[in-house]
Formats: structure tokens, sequence, C-alpha cells
């Protein structure tokens, strides 16, 4: 499924503009010009580069196609998630970042989750979302790494967030943000209204990517939007 493209000359006059001053980054997180999209049809994953290659594949038919991780990662150093496909080239600041994913875990374990990564710097280093089946102080959290294990730093309380993973249905994520002020949203489903907001500098650019704790699933119509680090 193809995402309608965004018109090349408002994306780059949002990019002069931002430059500019003219927009504020802490009010809607951007415009954003367009950096990357992915539908996976054309059978690749080119720009994508998995912490294990055998546990990533491109899967799927013609027409219907996916990025998939077939297999769980080995724990690290630190209690974080070590199942990701990293997105090359594209090390952002403020962003906003979309797609679908489905996991594959049965519903009834409600601790299964999929993630999204960014502002990744090493394998210590990151923030992450972790869409989860239920809600509490190390599911469906944004999460940060920080040299040590990962910490809660979202602002809903432990068990208070909404959760929307209780299916094996595909689910539409967002999440956004804002380098100046530090505010971050993760979005599922509704694109509206954040299930979990933080505010926090510890990363301010990295990389972004799609992966997960312990489960496996597939990814499709990605897009990232945002401005380049340099």
């Amino acid at each position: 499924m193809r995402k309608s493209r965004s018109s090349r000359i408002i994306a780059g006059l949002s990019l002069l503009l931002i430059a500019a001053g003219a927009v504020s980054l802490g009010s809607g997180f951007g415009p954003f010009p367009l950096l990357a999209r992915f539908d996976f049809e054309n059978g690749r994953a080119d720009g994508w580069r998995p912490r294990d290659p055998a546990h990533w594949r491109v899967a799927g038919t013609g027409g219907n196609r996916f990025y998939e991780l077939t297999a769980a990662g080995e724990a690290g150093k630190v209690r974080a998630p070590t199942s990701w496909s990293l997105l090359e080239g594209h090390e952002v600041s403020s962003f906003e970042f979309s797609g679908r994913f489905q996991c594959d875990t049965d519903p009834s374990n409600n601790k299964r989750d999929m993630c999204v990564f960014f502002g990744y710097q090493d394998p210590v280093h990151f923030y992450y979302v972790h869409f989860a089946g239920s809600s509490d102080d190390v599911h469906n959290i944004i999460g940060l790494v920080n040299g040590a294990d990962r910490v809660k730093i979202n602002l809903e309380p432990a068990g208070g967030s909404v959760f929307r993973m209780i299916d094996k249905a595909w689910h539409t994520f967002k999440v956004t943000e804002d380098a100046a002020t530090g505010d971050i949203r993760a979005f599922l489903d509704d694109m509206e209204k954040p299930i979990l907001t933080a505010r926090d500098r510890t990363l301010t650019h990295g990389l972004v990517g799609l992966g997960s704790f312990d489960d496996t699933g597939r990814f499709d119509d990605i897009e990232l939007r945002g401005i380049l680090f340099k």
C-alpha cells in the first residue's frame, strides 16, 4: 500500500522556512521534508542495516511485500532491545517517522511488543518506543538507553498509558521528536492523539530504526521526514 506523494516544492519551501526560523518546531513537529520512503515492493531493503542480517528479510508477494523480523535477538550488555534494523545515511535531529507493523506473537501474551528506534548512536545509546499489549514500567513506554539498562522516560505513569497492540492486525504508528525542546510523541492507529509523550534532550540526534524487544513481526510503508543532522 503506497502513501500519496507530497509536493517536492512544498517540502523544499518547508525546509527553507525551518532553516530561517519561520516555522516553530515546538508546535506540531514540522512541517518536515520527506527524506525516505519504503514499501519494499522491489523485493529489497536497500539502506537498512540489521544488527543480525540473518534475522531480517523482505517477504510477501507482489503488491504486498514488507520488511520482516524473523527471530528475536540475543541479550546485550545492558537490558535493552537488540533486534533492530537501522536506516543508514539519515541521521536526524527533529523528525517524523511513520509506517505500519504487525506482530506475530499470540495476543494472549500481553507483553508482546514491536519497537521503533530513534536517536540511535551506538548499541547502548538510543531511544525507543515500546508498543505493547499492556502498560507498566517497562511495557508500552518510551525508553532511554544511555550506557545502562533502559529507563522509562514517558510522562504517562506506569500502567497508565494507552495500549492498542492487542491483536495480530496491522497497526499504523508515528513517532515524532522536536530536538529543540526534547518533546517526543508516539502515536498508534490514532494519528492525532499520542499514546506516549516525553521531554528529554539526552540524545539530540541519531539514526532511526525498526525492531522488537522479544518478538517477531513485519513492517511496511515506512516514511521518514525530518531535518538531517550536520
